[in-house]
């Protein structure tokens, strides 16, 4: 009976079904209204399904309300995706510049349930990046299919070969010595504080004068890409210990009454950016011939440094602002390095006496 009916229409109860397939794969489906015994029906429900075939296939089907999410034209649900992201304000421009760079111009019109792995997959191939740098343009992806309600995801089933672990580079003191040496003025205490205290550069872009009490900074906000963000990476307040040799940087900082925030730019206001102070810090390994790393790495220092003193990982992390986990996993070669205990009788296995199998009685 089905073979009287044209390609993509048949009798579903009292009604007529289209379906619409595109690559292979079913894009929409809906029951009209219509008497299957009635040629004029057939003849009025294939017409509609053609020129609904046309608008899906020029992507102009999916910019009306009344279409579900995964019929929605890929732009538009990125679109809704990012204004409805809960996540912080860099990680939504992360999100913007992967979409408009790699998703938007190759999927922007598609209907999203047309999307397929294989598509993304060969997409994914003419990246020249790194995977880690692949998975980071997926994360986006899965999350606006996801959105759109397309399950199964055709992005969630793609798993990027993860990379061996770099080894994390730090300075020694001999080095920090001699590029602090090439510093002065704000700079000076800029770097002080990376390497003293393993500040994240924006949590010290946003260090106000009255975060300090003598002793620790309070550090409860941070500068990100030019933006006042009113909470730390972890989202958690926390203390900071400030080395005496730090203290006496500070206190070259002059006093600014025309703003609150401890470091100050030329018209009052907190740094947007960090690339003055990056610029000294480039002139100084260059002087003093040191292997070049990037500013960050003084925060590695830091962790370092307080596994050398015996700082149990826990706390030396409460300063860091990481959880114990991620310390744990980061700096886990270095927690071997300085590890004062080096006994390692308690790895062996128990005497034979001691791990006899037991017998029944």
């Amino acid at each position: 009976m089905d073979k009287k009916f044209p390609t993509g229409v048949r009798p579903r109860g009292n009604g007529l079904q289209i379906k619409i397939w595109q690559q292979g794969k079913l894009v929409y489906q809906e029951i009209i209204t219509a008497n299957p015994n009635n040629a004029a029906d057939v003849k009025r429900v294939k017409k509609y399904r053609d020129e609904l075939k046309i608008k899906f296939r020029l992507g102009l089907a999916f910019e009306e309300e009344e279409y579900p999410t995964h019929l929605q034209s890929f732009h538009r649900m990125a679109q809704e995706y990012l204004e409805t992201h809960q996540g912080k304000h860099s990680t939504k421009l992360g999100y913007l510049n992967i979409l408009n760079k790699y998703w938007i111009p190759l999927f922007g019109k598609k209907p999203c349930a047309s999307i397929t792995t294989r598509e993304i997959k060969l997409a994914l191939s003419r990246i020249d990046a790194s995977n880690k740098t692949r998975d980071n343009v997926l994360g986006p992806l899965r999350g606006v299919l996801g959105y759109a309600e397309v399950f199964p995801n055709p992005a969630a089933v793609i798993k990027t070969k993860k990379a061996q672990t770099k080894p994390i580079d730090r300075y020694t003191p001999v080095e920090r010595d001699k590029i602090m040496s090439c510093l002065n003025g704000d700079v000076y205490v800029y770097f002080a504080l990376l390497f003293g205290c393993g500040f994240r550069p924006g949590e010290i872009k946003g260090l106000l004068r009255n975060d300090f009490d003598g002793e620790h900074w309070h550090v409860h906000q941070q500068i990100v890409r030019g933006r006042l963000v009113e909470s730390t990476k972890t989202g958690h307040r926390r203390k900071v210990y400030v080395p005496n040799w730090v203290k006496k940087a500070m206190k070259m900082m002059p006093l600014r009454i025309d703003s609150p925030y401890f470091f100050v730019n030329e018209t009052g206001d907190f740094y947007k950016d960090t690339r003055r102070f990056n610029r000294a810090w480039q002139k100084a390994h260059k002087r003093k011939q040191i292997h070049y790393r990037t500013p960050y790495a003084c925060r590695h220092t830091r962790a370092a440094e307080l596994l050398s003193k015996g700082v149990l990982p826990p706390l030396a992390a409460k300063q860091l602002g990481h959880s114990t986990a991620v310390f744990l996993n980061t700096y886990a070669e270095w927690i071997d390095e300085y590890a004062s205990d080096k006994d390692f009788s308690q790895f062996e296995p128990l005497p034979e006496t001691e791990h006899k199998p037991l017998r029944g009685r």
